[in-house]
């Protein structure tokens, strides 16, 4: 795990710095490269990201039948709260973070000059860990174990199985250790491996988002992992008392799932659009340190270790989270608002990666917004103590939104804003890492079904979510206190459509990456830099030989391709 030779003048040659190089399976599975584990993390997120969105998708049919279930009654009596718990936990940790991964771990090396990723050992044992851990952890939870169960008649719920149960906790467990290992990788060659004449405020936007969200995983996973932990310890006494008890283990960890933790899996999305953006309209991106400022503040404004409900019932109307739901929003606008005066400044050109990449910032903007709509009660209710009781009837209306389904609202906006940033950065690096372009009207088609999906379920949600529908829609009395169950009813099939648009749209994702590479159709004309991109990656050949430079680069600029004179070999 320690076998990267610091920079020293011998590390120029060639025989110190370049690995053995191996081909075919060999070379894919077995070395340690950074541009195969990289591939890696991306197709099997993407595959992942099919299997969360089929689970969704099952979860929306369910949601259509007050009441009763239809599909999910097969197994035990707690498969429906297995599928959706499983829905959320594989969007996030089978789909959106090796995405991200997938791209940080093959571009952040190339974009910071480094000849590979810092512990290469360590990025492929991250790789390997993640992959046993949420494959065990989906197949404990169809094996009736899971994160517990909603309402138990005795400490295991009918088909509940609790070996399965204390798997499926280890196998999390796994996966969030192999996160934290990855995140190290990266933050120590961004730190210790950037090309001479590189300060961390000139680093590429992507790397630098990527810097942010690491240090805010590494900062708030562990306390997660605790979590976990504590209750697998209960669970594992010979009477579990509180938080090994089945009916509290999800209450525990839920809050990662939401706001604001939730918004730390988003900051790549302003990396990767701060990428394609200014390079789609020619345009050097201005105000560049103002746009870092602003992936930084987000990555502060997502720190949501202490919004623990189970632990402080009383969270939701503190006045650092309710500020913190009001302010997110802010450095998301002005970060946006920098990518369109820099597009608008450009003489822009049409893509797909393009096009991605403004419908994920407008997905996420729209999280945002609907993060403080969620806080806006308690935040209107610190105004009338102040001044008086004329809002009564608003803050109380506003208040009923905490704890219905705008909660899913907010995840779902945010997660899948993460997913179309990320294939628009595949369809953006594409050249790079495969040497070949994927499909543009497909990429386009994909985008559109996507976005389409979330309007559609992500909206619904937000309309349920004023009609009363309970974050908790699995429990037997999620809607008693619905306004009018014929409307919530109706707008969960329109949720069912954008459910399925959804799968259609990562479904087209996969079958462009397997046509254009897997099958070799793709167009390889140009692979070099098709785009003329701005920073460092575009500077090596497509795909990348192992070291990644002839040379070590020394820069002076946080667009060296851009600028004249901004690179020397």
């Amino acid at each position: 795990m320690t076998e990267n030779q610091t920079e020293t003048e011998s590390n120029t040659d060639e025989s110190a710095s370049r690995p053995l190089e191996l081909g075919g399976l060999a070379g894919t599975f077995g070395t340690t490269d950074h541009k195969n584990i990289g591939k890696l993390y991306i197709f099997f997120g993407l595959t992942g990201g099919l299997l969360s969105l089929v689970l969704h998708f099952l979860v929306r049919i369910e949601r259509i039948n007050i009441g009763g279930t239809s599909i999910l009654d097969f197994g035990s009596s707690n498969q429906y709260f297995q599928t959706w718990s499983l829905s959320r936990t594989s969007l996030l940790f089978f789909c959106v973070v090796p995405l991200i991964l997938g791209l940080a771990t093959y571009i952040v090396p190339l974009q910071v000059g480094a000849p590979s990723i810092a512990f290469p050992r360590a990025a492929a044992g991250a790789f390997w860990a993640w992959l046993i851990g949420i494959a065990m952890h989906v197949v404990t939870v169809f094996a009736d174990g899971g994160l517990g169960v909603p309402e138990p008649v005795t400490q295991f719920a009918q088909g509940m199985d609790p070996e399965a149960t204390e798997l499926a906790i280890l196998s999390i467990a796994m996966v969030v250790i192999a996160i934290l290992l990855a995140s190290i990788t990266l933050i120590t060659t961004i730190i210790t491996q950037r090309s001479q004449g590189m300060t961390l405020f000139e680093l590429p936007l992507f790397s630098w988002s990527t810097l942010v969200a690491t240090g805010i995983w590494i900062l708030t996973l562990p306390i997660w992992l605790g979590n976990l932990m504590i209750a697998w310890v209960d669970f594992k006494g010979d009477d579990a008392l509180r938080y090994g008890n089945v009916a509290n283990i999800w209450d525990q960890v839920s809050w990662l799932w939401s706001q604001p933790m939730i918004f730390a899996f988003a900051i790549p999305i302003l990396g990767i659009a701060g990428e394609i953006i200014p390079v789609s309209a020619n345009q050097s991106q201005r105000q560049y340190v103002f746009q870092q400022i602003g992936i930084g503040t987000l990555g502060v404004l997502s720190f949501g270790a202490f919004a623990q409900p189970f632990f402080n019932a009383d969270v939701g109307n503190q006045a650092v989270f309710v500020g913190m739901g009001l302010i997110v929003v802010l450095p998301i606008v002005a970060f946006f608002g920098g990518l369109l005066d820099t597009l608008a400044k450009g003489t822009p050109k049409i893509s797909a990666q393009l096009i991605l990449a403004l419908m994920s910032m407008l997905s996420l903007l729209v999280a945002a917004g609907i993060s403080a709509l969620h806080v806006s009660g308690p935040a209107l209710g610190a105004i009338q103590e102040i001044d008086s009781d004329w809002l009564g009837g608003i803050i109380d209306w506003l208040k009923d939104l905490q704890g219905t389904v705008i909660i899913t609202a907010v995840m779902e906006h945010t997660l899948i804003a993460s997913i179309l940033a990320s294939i628009a950065g595949l369809y953006y690096w594409s050249p790079k890492i495969f040497g070949i372009r994927l499909n543009n009207n497909v990429g386009i088609l994909t985008g559109l079904s996507i976005f389409g999906g979330l309007v559609l379920s992500g909206g619904s949600n937000l309309l349920n979510g004023f009609l009363d529908e309970s974050e908790s829609v699995y429990m037997t009395n999620a809607y008693e206190g619905v306004w009018d169950q014929g409307a919530v009813e109706f707008f969960n099939i329109i949720g069912l459509i954008g459910s399925i648009l959804l799968v259609g749209g990562i479904s087209l994702a996969i079958l462009d990456l397997t046509v254009s590479v897997i099958l070799g159709k793709g167009d390889t004309q140009d692979a070099g830099d098709p785009w003329n991109g701005h920073t460092l990656e575009w500077a090596t050949e497509s795909p990348p030989s192992s070291g990644n430079f002839s040379e070590p680069p020394i820069v002076d600029s946080e667009r060296p391709l851009f600028t004249s004179g901004g690179i020397e070999q």
